[in-house]
């Protein structure tokens, strides 16, 4: 079973650039909807989440992070900020292991797309899975 920090990783994961950097990728503020959808091999059928949130600035970037749910030994490196598209990796430790993931996101100002692989080695087994998003502007904040 998942845990609650792989569902919400790639809404977390689409915020990030690197720390202290003022790279972003720009996207129109508002209430925002958020799907992703996660494939493993291990299950039967890829497991689908929608959330909804608020976004108040004009760009992602790492203050946007909720970081009570992100692990405070992850490492993460942007590899890519291309104007309205960033790439990136992390690697954070698990129970028994190691995560490991790839991912890139491109903004279109009303609505963004993205996706990675993420492997966990635990406990000599390793294990991947990958994700993909898309989110769009449903209108203003509340």
């Amino acid at each position: 079973m998942l845990n609650k920090s792989v569902l919400v990783l790639p809404i977390a994961l689409l915020a990030l650039v690197e720390e202290g950097r003022a790279d972003a990728i720009p996207v129109e503020p508002g209430l925002w909807e958020m799907t992703s959808t996660i494939s493993m091999p291990m299950m039967p059928q890829p497991q689908v989440s929608t959330v909804s949130e608020c976004i108040e600035k004009g760009e992602f970037s790492m203050e946007d992070i909720a970081t009570d749910d992100m692990d405070p030994n992850c490492v993460f490196e942007t590899s890519q900020v291309d104007g309205a598209t960033m790439g990136w990796s992390f690697e954070c430790p698990v129970e028994g292991g190691k995560s490991r993931g790839d991912w890139t996101a491109t903004s279109h100002g009303d609505r963004v797309e993205g996706g990675g692989k993420l492997t966990m080695d635990m406990q000599g087994q390793t294990m991947e899975m990958t994700m993909s998003w898309v989110g769009k502007r449903i209108g203003d904040c509340p």
